[in-house]
């Protein structure tokens, strides 16, 4: 699935998905084209499109925020005329791309190899719009973000979990370390956060509030339960956490348990 939707005179939406049975879309991945410029690339299963719109869109470059085939997958329709910029650690992984999982081919698709990637700078400019490279980790180690101070504007990617209620993590996810992020989020001066999969969000603090709330509560009863002596399986059945209905499609890459490790073990630092 691929559509594109302007948001306002600067910033325009290029939504890539895959399409359930009824034609609706499994998850939209959400690139955001600015003039000539592209922060992620969306994701290979509607590459045929992408391709498409390459063909006809002036895009000479690619910020990619980080290396999860949602946010990667399209780079190759824009090659050669585009320049790509990605995080160091990212690089390799963008040049040559890992097989993802079954699941992950179904819902995202199997990104193509990209020749060259260059390092992602510290600041760019778009025509009059002055971008700071902001560290956003948590969800991706090396996960970063786009800050236009002037318009108040975050390109945030995946900061901000989509679900405000989040129980499952991916084994890289750092979860202590994005409510530390979030809290990050929330001290900047912001009025629209351009989120990945949720498009623009216009009342930035509460949706962000909402989710650090959420995280550090549940985090408060994980450690409650984990000194009572109870296992990660026995904190999972007494919080009652249930997974969404593809968690074991996802053959471990997402994970109530993984979620909890984190919330018990790991560190907000990076």
């Amino acid at each position: 699935m691929f559509d594109v939707e302007p948001y306002n005179d600067d910033v325009t939406l290029v939504k890539t998905s895959t399409a359930m049975e009824d034609g609706h879309p499994i998850m939209w991945a959400i690139a955001y084209l600015i003039k000539d410029t592209l922060f992620d690339a969306g994701c290979a299963n509607a590459l045929e499109d992408i391709e498409r719109f390459a063909a006809k869109t002036e895009v000479n470059k690619i910020y990619v925020s980080h290396a999860h085939e949602d946010h990667y997958g399209g780079c190759s329709a824009f090659v050669p005329r585009s320049k790509i910029y990605a995080m160091e650690p990212d690089i390799q992984i963008i040049k040559n791309p890992p097989t993802i999982p079954e699941f992950f081919d179904f819902v995202w698709g199997q990104p193509k190899p990209v020749a060259e990637v260059e390092k992602m700078p510290s600041y760019f400019t778009i025509g009059d719009l002055e971008f700071e490279v902001v560290p956003l980790p948590g969800h991706g180690q090396q996960m970063v973000g786009f800050y236009e101070p002037n318009r108040k504007w975050l390109f945030s990617a995946d900061a901000v979990p989509v679900p405000s209620r989040k129980i499952i993590g991916m084994p890289d996810e750092n979860i202590p370390l994005m409510v530390e992020t979030l809290e990050k989020i929330l001290e900047m001066d912001i009025e629209i956060i351009f989120d990945a999969h949720r498009g623009p969000v216009t009342s930035p603090k509460e949706h962000v509030q909402v989710r650090v709330d959420f995280l550090n509560d549940i985090r408060v009863k994980v450690l409650k339960l984990h000194e009572e002596g109870k296992s990660i399986h026995e904190i999972q059945e007494s919080l009652e956490l249930s997974g969404p209905w593809y968690l074991e499609m996802t053959q471990g890459r997402f994970a109530i348990d993984i979620f909890l490790k984190s919330l018990l073990f790991d560190k907000a630092e990076k």
